[in-house]
């Protein structure tokens, strides 16, 4: 496998750690805000998170390739209300659609079409994920500050499909 291909897995295993410490840093603010439903809906988006860690760590394997777990930092911010929750993760997600972007064309110029394909799953679920966050926005600049509704909504999202994720060459599934 090229060097550079190898590398910007190895960052997105990396970025994914990040993700998922992130997920729970947002699901413990909501916990503190009072949105037992988004606190949930955090958590199982921080299991995704490790389910897609796995995805990698098998793609690199059955390429016969090795991984290394490296440290990571990560910050959050002060967030306030569940918007500027909601707008984090946004941004969050946005930051993955853009660096699965940047991958995806470095695997198209080394012709690892096989890379290419595995990325494409992950471009197709940050953006379901960016859709459906936007949703949430919507319906909370439409509760007139009763969110109690959405959040019991939020409450009710299903852990992920573990073996539907973790195959690195498993279509992607709504």
């Amino acid at each position: 496998m090229d060097k550079l291909i190898l590398t910007n897995l190895q960052d997105y295993i990396n970025e994914h750690i990040k993700m998922q410490l992130n997920c729970f840093n947002l699901s413990k603010k909501c916990d503190e805000l009072g949105y037992p439903g988004f606190t949930h809906f955090f958590q199982v988006q921080a299991q995704d998170e490790f389910l897609h860690q796995r995805r990698i760590i098998n793609y690199l394997l059955d390429r016969g390739q090795n991984y290394k777990i490296g440290s990571v930092e990560i910050t959050t911010p002060d967030l306030k209300n569940i918007e500027d929750i909601l707008k984090e993760y946004i941004k969050c997600r946005t930051h993955f659609a853009n660096i699965t972007n940047e991958f995806t064309n470095n695997a198209k110029e080394k012709m690892d079409f096989t890379t290419v394909k595995f990325y494409e799953w992950f471009s197709i679920d940050f953006y379901e994920e960016i859709s459906e966050t936007n949703d949430l926005l919507d319906w909370i600049k439409m509760s007139n500050g009763n969110h109690y509704a959405i959040d019991k909504k939020v409450l009710g999202r299903e852990n992920p499909d573990t073996l539907a994720v973790v195959d690195p060459f498993a279509p992607h599934q709504d």
